[in-house]
């Protein structure tokens, strides 16, 4: 049940800008230092951030706003951010397909 949500992904070195279809938060940007920090907010904004720092290493940031998510790394990914879109395209879905 839910929706997958596409991603249009944008690289700048250590900063990743993930452009989502749907909206994650308000318009007040909201940044994440770290997982303690994410798991203070309740909203689906602070859930997602915490997703992410559970899910992928080296995060050394999140800010999320609205249907932005930029994320900056500890360390260049080069092109491998795959684990992180693959978190975000899921991020609504509550079970995946039965067998």
């Amino acid at each position: 049940m839910g929706q997958l949500i596409e991603v249009k992904t944008t690289k700048l070195n250590k900063t990743i800008i993930f452009d989502l279809n749907r909206s994650v938060s308000g318009q007040e940007g909201m940044t994440f230092h770290n997982i303690s920090e994410a798991s203070l907010i309740p909203d689906v904004s602070g859930q997602l951030a915490l997703k992410l720092f559970q899910e992928t290493n080296d995060i050394d940031t999140i800010f999320i706003q609205s249907n932005i998510v930029t994320v900056n790394f500890n360390r260049n990914l080069g092109a491998d951010t795959s684990e992180v879109e693959k978190t975000l395209e899921n991020f609504f879905v509550f079970y995946g397909e039965e067998e």
